[in-house]
């Protein structure tokens, strides 16, 4: 071979081997089980995306502050629940994900078993920094770590305070939901009502939301016992 050509050959092997280590690393890329407390460490410090995959309902009832919901599947329904078109899920909406896909995304379901599928297809798109919460949203509430309500949430006329306030008892609730006491969370569900009646004739809140908080939170949270 003649040796002027060596030059070029060596050059196209060395960008063969840039892009055959590239290639290598897209696939050798995984995610990393985190528990809730690396979670919650992870949001505090701020710089992460939090994808809640669980169905619309449960998202509703109760989810972590800033979480966004894309549902990564629709066989598991709980009960009662609508299954969901291939179109809502995860699998077809990976562009509603962050454009940068260094972006650290903490995912999150029930118990970890969705959150598992919804890390494959996370780093099957192509992101880098995938974080599943693998113990679940159960073990979090059971933290004592605070979730927030969509029907509080979504209230147009209630101040901050308002909301702060109907989210704390939410969060009550639910610490007896987890420790088994149906009694006691049953108690407060009916004192959350009370409260909401409350904030209403203290004109917090107007009629129309109050009575559409009362229904929906009664109904969903009565769903987690």
């Amino acid at each position: 071979m003649d040796k002027q050509y060596l030059p070029y050959l060596a050059a196209i092997l060395f960008a063969f081997l840039i892009i055959a280590s590239g290639v290598a690393g897209a696939e050798g890329c995984t995610y990393t089980n985190v528990s809730v407390n690396d979670a919650r460490n992870m949001i505090e410090e701020g710089n992460v995306f939090i994808l809640d995959v669980r169905t619309p309902d449960e998202f509703n009832a109760v989810h972590i502050k800033g979480g966004v919901l894309i549902p990564v599947a629709s066989l598991k329904n709980p009960p009662g629940e609508p299954i969901l078109p291939y179109e809502d899920l995860l699998a077809n909406r990976t562009d509603e994900l962050p454009d940068d896909c260094n972006t650290k995304i903490l995912i999150y379901c029930k118990t970890g078993t969705r959150s598992t599928s919804a890390s494959k297809v996370v780093v099957d798109a192509g992101y880098s920094n995938v974080y599943n919460m693998n113990e679940g949203i159960k073990v979090w509430i059971d933290a004592g770590y605070p979730v927030v309500s969509s029907f509080v949430d979504e209230l147009d006329c209630a101040d901050d305070s308002t909301k702060t306030a109907l989210n704390a008892k939410v969060n009550n609730i639910l610490c007896h939901l987890q420790k088994g006491n149906d009694a006691k969370a049953i108690k407060k569900i009916s004192t959350f009502s009370a409260f909401v009646n409350k904030t209403k004739a203290e004109c917090r809140l107007n009629s129309t939301e109050a009575d559409y908080l009362i229904h929906e939170s009664t109904v969903h949270l009565k769903d987690l016992i």
